[in-house]
């Protein structure tokens, strides 16, 4: 049976497909992972245009058949595109690895609007951000990673309750997934554990709690998203996001 249906979804993915043609992979608010072929995409005249763009936001119109994961996409109209993502490398680069995180972490027919939502915003704040790209990836992977079940507890301590303050330095326990006061686990204790002082928990915590468009990046070392990819990956396993790799080069 084929069914035609619409979306709104966010282009992950592009790739020529044999002479004129595009496979596409797309994070859709109500269908999460979907892989179509856009036929003529790639001719002059195509009527798809700049919609199926990498990070472009697009109505698309698909063709769902229950025996099959790679649909036809027979039209799509844009929505939003992000011109500043391609204006440097450094904020292309931070966009991509939002939508390496995203790709590998959503399943085809399991819809997330909440993470959606927040790839969409954050897409916004790199493409008019100047600078702490980073940053801003930083906090929208704890973000995420709040979204799939995994969000860190970094206001008060896991074993005694009591808020995590300016008092003293902290253990953030990874494997546990929040922090420890100094009574209760001794800074820096176990290979899951990372001692944070005061303003290194505070920025941390800032990045979770504070919208992407609100976080002053320039306060934040960007170093940062080391700690935090430590953290996502403990408990999303086996991350493979090859993207972060070009950090290190």
């Amino acid at each position: 049976m084929r069914r035609i249906r619409r979306t709104e979804a966010i282009c992950l993915r592009s790739r020529d497909h044999r002479e004129s043609s595009k496979l596409l992979t797309f994070f859709a608010l109500d269908e999460g992972r979907l892989t179509g072929i856009a036929k003529g995409a790639r001719r002059p005249r195509s009527k798809f245009g700049a919609a199926l763009e990498p990070f472009s936001v697009s109505n698309i119109i698909w063709y769902w058949h229950q025996e099959r994961t790679v649909y036809t996409i027979s039209d799509a109209e844009l929505v939003r595109s992000f011109p500043g993502l391609a204006a440097e490398p450094a904020r292309f680069l931070a966009a991509e690895q939002v939508g390496e995180f995203v790709l590998r972490t959503v399943h085809q027919r399991d819809p997330n609007p909440q993470l959606y939502r927040l790839m969409a915003s954050y897409l916004e704040a790199l493409d008019r951000a100047d600078a702490g790209f980073e940053v801003l990836v930083a906090s929208f992977l704890l973000k995420a990673a709040s979204f799939l079940g995994f969000r860190p507890e970094l206001r008060r301590c896991l074993a005694c309750k009591r808020a995590s303050g300016p008092d003293g330095p902290v253990t953030f326990d990874m494997e546990q997934g929040g922090v420890y006061c100094a009574e209760c686990r001794e800074p820096g204790a176990g290979p899951a554990g990372v001692r944070l002082d005061p303003g290194r928990l505070a920025e941390v915590s800032g990045l979770l709690h504070t919208a992407g468009s609100e976080i002053d990046a320039g306060s934040v070392e960007p170093d940062v998203l080391d700690l935090v990819l430590r953290y996502v990956a403990s408990h999303i396993d086996p991350l493979l996001l090859n993207s972060f790799n070009w950090r290190r080069l």
